[in-house]
C-alpha cells in the first residue's frame, strides 16, 4: 500500500531528466510558499527576497522564479533584491529575468548593472543572447548610462552584436553629447586594438563618416578623431570635409 492508501503501483526508474524536473519543481513550489508565508506578514517582496537569496544562493533562481510568479509588477524590485545580497547569483538572477519577461530586457539589463556593475559584460552579453533582436537599443542604453564603461561594452559586444556596434555608439552620440568624451576614448581604445580587416569586415566607411559627424556635433575638435585616419577607416579629406562643413 502507498502512503495515501491506495495500492502501489510499479513504474519504470524515472531519468535524470524527470528526477531534475521534480526536483526543480518542488523547490520552485517550497519557495512560493515560504514567500506567500512572508507576504502574509506583511514582509515586502525586497526584504523577503534578500532574505532567502542571503541564506540559500544555491537558489537564487527558484527563489526569483517564486517571485516573480507572485508579484510580477515588482520584477525590478525583486531583481535588484536578490543581487544586492549576494552579487554572485547575478548571472542566474539575469538569465531568469530574461525568460520570464523577454519584452522588458532593456529594463533588466539597466537594473542589474546599476546593482553590481562589475558583472557589466555578463550582465549585456547575456542579454543580446537572449534577444539578439534588440542588441542595438541594449547597447545604446547601456552606453549611454554607463559611458565611463564604452571600452569593455564595446569588447562584449562586438561578437555577438558586430552590425549593431557603431550604429548604437552614433545614436549615443545623439543622445548624450555630454558623454561624448568618454564614449570616443573607449571607441578609440578597442578599435585601435583591432586588426583594421576585422573591423573592416563589418563596418562601412560611411559609419566611419557619420561617427565623425556625431563627435563634431557634440563638440570634440577634429584632432581627436585623428585616429581613424590613421588606422585607415577615414581619409584624411574625407575627416577634413566632416569638420569644414
Amino acid at each position: 500500500m502507498s502512503l495515501t492508501g491506495l495500492p502501489s503501483v510499479s513504474f519504470a526508474e524515472p531519468n535524470s531528466a524527470q528526477m531534475s524536473s521534480t526536483k526543480e519543481a518542488k523547490l520552485l513550489k517550497t519557495y512560493t510558499s515560504i514567500i506567500e508565508n512572508h507576504l502574509n506578514k506583511n514582509l515586502s517582496i525586497m526584504r523577503t527576497v534578500r532574505i532567502l537569496v542571503n541564506n540559500y544562493p544555491e537558489h537564487a533562481s527558484y527563489i526569483v522564479s517564486a517571485a516573480f510568479d507572485l508579484t510580477p509588477n515588482k520584477k525590478k524590485a525583486i531583481i535588484m533584491a536578490a543581487i544586492q545580497a549576494e552579487p554572485a547569483v547575478t548571472y542566474s538572477v539575469v538569465e531568469t529575468a530574461l525568460t520570464y519577461f523577454p519584452s522588458n530586457a532593456e529594463m533588466i539589463v539597466q537594473t542589474a548593472i546599476e546593482t553590481e556593475p562589475a558583472y557589466i559584460d555578463d550582465i549585456l552579453s547575456l542579454a543580446i543572447a537572449h534577444s539578439p533582436e534588440k542588441a542595438d537599443s541594449l547597447i545604446t542604453v547601456t552606453l549611454q548610462n554607463h559611458p565611463s564603461y564604452s571600452e569593455s561594452i564595446m569588447r562584449t559586444t562586438h561578437q555577438s552584436a558586430s552590425g549593431n556596434l557603431l550604429s548604437s555608439v552614433i545614436g549615443t552620440l545623439k543622445l548624450i553629447p555630454e558623454s561624448a568624451d568618454y564614449v570616443l576614448n573607449g571607441i578609440k581604445d578597442f578599435f585601435t586594438s583591432l586588426g583594421g580587416t576585422e573591423s573592416e569586415a563589418y563596418i562601412s566607411k560611411e559609419q566611419w563618416k557619420l561617427l565623425a559627424v556625431e563627435a563634431k556635433n557634440s563638440g570634440l575638435d577634429k584632432d581627436r578623431l585623428q585616429w581613424l585616419v590613421d588606422k585607415g577607416y577615414l581619409e584624411q579629406k574625407e575627416l577634413a570635409a566632416v569638420y569644414n562643413k
